[in-house]
């Protein structure tokens, strides 16, 4: 059974809504500078199930109403961008891809590229590595975008099959 228009605009808004929540809750400094959370969690179901416009739409807009809501400000357009290439790219290479594969398994690495260029450059722009005190910023993001991004495809791919479950193996 196809899935109407109506019912995908609902998961996504939706997916936009949880993505919000769970860069808030759970939410934990890293010591290394930045926050751990599960907001990645939504990109990667989102992207994989419903495509790479979906994923891209559900990182950019969740992520940075996140920023805005509960903070850094900061960096809001930077996750904007960022997060919206990660659920772009994720969702071209594994759109329907609900079990673990190579396909799967490259679109994360890729996502983990693209979280670690991108904030770097962020950091960069915002703490200016010209600087030698703020110079370490941007590379002290790096291990706790890496521990975000390992939390993240360990919940994301407990949750493939409950997710494939819960939609049935509808087409979408």
């Amino acid at each position: 059974m196809k899935q109407s228009r109506t019912d995908k605009l609902t998961y996504i808004a939706l997916l936009t809504a949880m993505s919000t929540l769970l860069v808030a809750f759970p939410r934990f400094p890293s010591p290394y500078g930045g926050i751990i959370h599960l907001g990645d969690v939504a990109i990667y179901i989102t992207a994989i199930f419903f495509g790479p416009l979906a994923g891209a739409f559900v990182g950019g807009v969740g992520h940075s109403i996140a920023n805005i809501i509960f903070g850094p400000q900061m960096f809001a357009p930077f996750t904007l961008v960022i997060k919206a290439i990660m659920g772009l790219i994720v969702g071209l290479i594994a759109y329907r891809q609900t079990k673990e594969s190579l396909r799967i398994w490259i679109a994360f690495l890729c996502s983990l590229s693209i979280l670690l260029v991108g904030y770097f450059f962020a950091s960069t722009w915002l703490f200016g590595a010209d600087r030698l005190e703020m110079a370490p910023v941007p590379l002290s993001f790096a291990i706790s975008n890496s521990i975000q991004w390992i939390t993240s495809i360990g919940v994301t791919l407990a949750l493939l099959p409950i997710v494939k479950k819960i939609l049935g193996g509808r087409e979408l």
